[in-house]
This record gives structure tokens, sequence and C-alpha cells, in this order.
């Protein structure tokens, strides 16, 4: 992974309602618990992978978790997600519960899926980036999101962020059918935030 330069860009300090800070285990973060919950109806997060090389399968989450961290004294901030891995949506009942099994998510093993991140950049290309840490069945990765997207109300009230990110299964222990599947998944994750009315 490419290591970037994390001066925090405070404009885009809303981007951290993605998730919190890293150090608080998976099972901790919950409505309850959150201090700041981000609405779950505002953050969209899907994937894609190429099936047989031609095909394009695309999936998304139904049930997570986000909030947002910020120490105002130092001017950090820090995002965290939690994903309910057997919430997975792929518009095929057999393909999703195949996914929910031991070979793939092992949901009853790994029931979630985390991000935390705190280092909000602007990368090589000009293009705002997100570093942190994916954490997907019992292994934890550090990723890049990259914002291609960015859209806003003139007044900052409201703002519609999406951010893409490419991994590899393979790195997370997700090896099966390997020639049928490619290696490459990419993560995309839209939020609105603010009043868009």
């Amino acid at each position: 992974m490419k290591r970037l330069n994390c001066t925090l860009i405070s404009v885009l300090t809303v981007v951290t309602a993605l998730a919190a800070p890293a150090g608080v285990a998976a099972g901790e973060l919950s409505p309850a618990s959150a201090s700041e919950v981000i609405d779950p109806g505002k953050v969209d997060v899907r994937f894609k992978v190429r099936v047989f090389g031609v095909l394009n399968i695309m999936g998304h989450f139904n049930r997570l978790y986000g909030r947002f961290v910020s120490n105002t004294q130092g001017g950090r901030t820090g995002v965290r997600m939690q994903i309910d891995a057997s919430s997975v949506t792929t518009d095929d009942e057999w393909r999703d519960d195949f996914l929910r099994g031991p070979s793939f998510f092992a949901t009853d093993r790994y029931p979630h899926i985390t991000f935390s991140g705190a280092c909000l950049a602007r990368g090589e290309n000009g293009a705002m980036q997100l570093a942190g840490n994916l954490s997907l069945r019992g292994t934890s990765r550090p990723v890049v999101f990259e914002f291609d997207s960015v859209g806003a109300k003139s007044d900052s009230s409201a703002a519609i962020y999406q951010a893409r990110t490419v991994i590899r299964r393979s790195e997370f222990g997700l090896n099966a059918m390997e020639h049928l599947i490619s290696d490459e998944v990419e993560i995309i994750v839209a939020m609105q935030s603010g009043a868009t009315d």
C-alpha cells in the first residue's frame, strides 16, 4: 500500500461518519454503544467481482453500523464501520447462502466485517484518499479508499461521497473457486450526509 501524507483535510471531516477508531472490538460497536451513530439508510456498501472472466456480479450488505470520532485538540478524526456479514445480498438466494458459508464469509465464525481509518489525505493523483484497516474473516489488512465523486450543496448542509478500493480476496483467506471468480474485488461505499431535501 502506498504511504500517504496524513495531513487531515477538515472540509471532509464528515467522511468520518463512515465508521470509527481502531482498537475497539467488532462486537462493541452497535447503535446502543456508539456515541454518534450514522443513519444506516444513508450509507450503501457494495462490491463487484468478475466471474468466468466476463460477467460482473454485484452485491451489497443490508445491515451496518457506523460512527465518527474526533479529537478537537489534535484535529484528528477517526472512522469505523461494522457490517453484518450475514446481510450480504446478491439477488440470488442460493449464492447468498453460499457466500455466508465456510467457503467465503463463514459468518458463523466471523459475523462482522469492519473498517477503521484515521488518515484522510490527498493522493499523488490529486484525489482524496482515506487509509485504514479492513478486517474480514479474521484477517486485517491496510486498504486505501479513493473518492471518485463528491457532491455538496453550496451552503455545505449536505454532501454525497463515494469511495472505492480494490482488494485481493485471497489476502483475506477467501480462496474458494479461484478458477471461476476473480481474485480482485472492488468495494464501493456511498454516503449521504446532512439534509438533502
